[in-house]
Order: structure tokens, then C-alpha cells, then sequence
């Protein structure tokens, strides 16, 4: 069962209470949203979001004994602002955004997150999508290929694959995560230390295929509008381009008197977290709390 990252820490800065009203825009496993439910409960209601179709559905059966305080609508956390409107008369004491995603889609045979797996080249969080990771690698011209690799997977070999690309696929179009580990790792010359040389590119290619800093820019500004005065909103981010997006986000917010930051030094998990669970090793948590708002 996918286990969440810094699941304390959050509980902590939430302090969710009975009676709370909690959105959850990220749900994914549910494993954040099960602790919370349990300390909001009797009077406390959670909505929960996510794209991915197949874990809300997980996250429904596990979940199940909540159900009379509990609504899980399929959507992607930018159009948090759509998804509430089916709730007028709620302002939330609490909204958490976790930006990972689960061992669940990771381990997935049919998404393509993975270059340990032989899979599709999908990438796509939500099915609903059209563009894959397979589209971007068969059509980019080489210039954009390398500026996808650079500027979302800081890949200071990205001219060197991209064009790496593009001469392969004129022979046969990719098709496969496989496929691709194996030409990055043959054009790096070799795996040397832990990392593989495809780490990177596979980050670049999922973060431009679901438009991942677009979302959060798009989001933030929502959350803060759906929080009733004193509600906080938590966000956990696993790479550094996440995470300069939300702190200068912000700092903005603040400067403009909208949020009181919480968290002036970012939260990381302990080291006894990290050794329970390596993928929380690279999570940070910020959070926020709306001001009171002026009548």
C-alpha cells in the first residue's frame, strides 16, 4: 500500500479537528487523507481530487468506511476552483496539495513512468489526455527535444540525447520505455555510480507531458481563494523546480497580504522516514495560512 511522505509533519501544520472541512486536491493513495479523516471526524467532511482515474478508485475502496464524509471527484488540481463549485457554502480550514505521485503509478506495467519497467512510453497522470511522452520523443524538433530535457530535467547532456533522438527515431519511431533507457544510457557511455543516466530525462518528459509547473501556478492562487481566514494550505514538492515555484509563489502571496508562511525554513522528513521510505527522501513541505480577510 503506498505509503505517504511526511504524513506528521502534516498532520502537525493542518492540526486537522472535528468538524474541519478539508480539501485534499491531490489525493492519489489516500493515505494523507485516511489520518486526516480520522481526526475530523464526527461533524468533518474531505473532498478529494485527482486525475488518475485508476487511484481514485483505489483510494474509494480504501476509504470506504469514510464514505458518508467523503467525495472523490476525478479532475486535475489546477481546476480545484471548478471541483468546488459543487460545494458553494464551504470555505476549507484545510487544503493539501502532495506533488508526487504514487509507487502505485510508478510500478504501473501500462503508464511508462518507469525505465525499469518495459512499458509504454505514456507518461500521462490523467488518461484523459492525449499527448504522451511517445508524441514528444517521435515530433520535437532536436532544439526543443534538448530544452525540454535542460530546462525540466537540469540534464547538462540534454544536446548531446536529444540529438541522440532524433537519429534514432528516424530508423524506427520509440515506443517504449526500454527503448529509450537503452539509447540514453548507450549515448551517456555506460551507467557510472547509482544513478541511471536516463533518471532525468524520463523527469523532463513527465513534467512537460502533464504540464506539471503549469499546474502548480495555476493552483496556488486557487487554494488560497477557497480558505476560509486562519485555514492553512500545505504543499509538498520532490524536486527543486516544484519547489522554487511554491516559495516564490509564496513570498508573492505574502508580500501582497493575502498569507501569513508558516514554514519559514522548508520541512523535510527525518532520517528515520528516509530509511522507512527512500522516495520520501527528496520531499519538502511549505505551508501557509490565509490571513484574516477583510469585510
Amino acid at each position: 500500500m503506498h505509503e505517504p511522505v511526511l504524513k506528521n509533519e502534516v498532520l502537525h501544520y493542518l492540526h486537522p479537528k472535528p468538524g474541519f472541512n478539508v480539501l485534499d486536491a491531490t489525493i492519489g493513495g489516500g493515505g494523507h487523507s485516511e489520518t486526516i479523516l480520522e481526526n475530523i471526524l464526527p461533524g468533518g467532511f474531505l473532498l478529494g481530487l485527482d486525475q488518475d482515474f485508476e487511484a481514485l478508485e483505489r483510494t474509494r475502496v480504501r476509504l470506504i468506511r469514510f464514505s458518508d464524509h467523503l467525495d472523490l471527484i476525478e479532475t486535475n488540481f489546477r481546476d480545484l476552483d471548478l471541483a468546488i463549485l459543487k460545494y458553494p457554502t464551504i470555505k476549507f480550514d484545510s487544503i493539501l496539495l502532495d506533488l508526487g505521485f504514487s509507487s502505485d503509478q510508478v510500478m504501473s506495467p501500462s503508464r511508462g513512468f518507469s525505465f525499469r519497467l518495459d512499458a509504454p512510453l505514456d507518461m500521462r497522470m490523467s488518461l484523459k489526455s492525449e499527448l504522451t511522452a511517445a508524441d514528444l520523443l517521435n515530433t520535437l524538433p532536436e532544439q526543443d527535444l534538448a530544452d525540454i530535457i535542460w530546462k525540466y530535467g537540469d540534464e547538462h547532456r540534454s544536446r548531446r540525447f536529444a540529438k541522440a533522438i532524433v537519429e534514432a527515431r528516424r530508423k524506427q519511431p520509440f515506443s517504449t520505455t526500454l527503448e529509450l533507457a537503452g539509447l540514453i544510457e548507450k549515448s551517456a557511455g555506460g551507467r557510472h555510480g547509482k544513478i541511471h543516466p536516463a533518471t532525468k530525462v524520463f523527469q523532463a518528459l513527465r513534467i512537460a507531458v502533464n504540464d506539471e509547473l503549469g499546474a502548480i501556478k495555476e493552483a496556488i492562487p486557487k487554494a488560497l481563494a477557497a480558505l476560509k481566514a486562519k485555514g492553512r494550505l500545505a504543499i509538498i514538492t520532490f524536486h527543486s523546480l516544484e519547489d522554487r515555484i511554491v516559495k516564490n509563489l509564496f513570498k508573492e502571496k505574502e508580500k501582497e497580504g493575502i498569507i501569513d508562511i508558516i514554514t519559514r525554513k522548508v520541512v523535510m522528513p527525518s532520517r528515520e522516514e528516509c530509511l522507512r521510505n527512500p522516495r520520501a527522501r527528496s520531499a519538502k513541505l511549505r505551508v501557509v495560512e490565509r490571513r484574516l480577510i477583510e469585510s
